[in-house]
């Protein structure tokens, strides 16, 4: 893997070809313990979304002394 120097001020994305793509697509598809989502799931997660930091809620995660 390449390191990209975080001082450079240009980084070069190489894009998949079409191709390439397609197969990246197909694998991911075939993936059986990660199955694409549906719609019942997008519609599942847009109404139990969090919106914000639930970090910063008193109390919540955090150490009291």
């Amino acid at each position: 893997m390449k390191k990209i120097n975080k001082n450079s001020k240009t980084i070069k994305i190489i894009m998949p070809t079409d191709e390439e793509d397609r197969q990246i697509t197909l694998a991911a598809l075939s993936d059986p313990d990660n199955p694409p989502m549906t719609d019942e799931d997008f519609a599942y997660m847009e109404k139990h979304a969090v919106f914000g930091t639930p970090w910063t809620k008193p109390g919540y995660g955090q150490v009291k002394k």
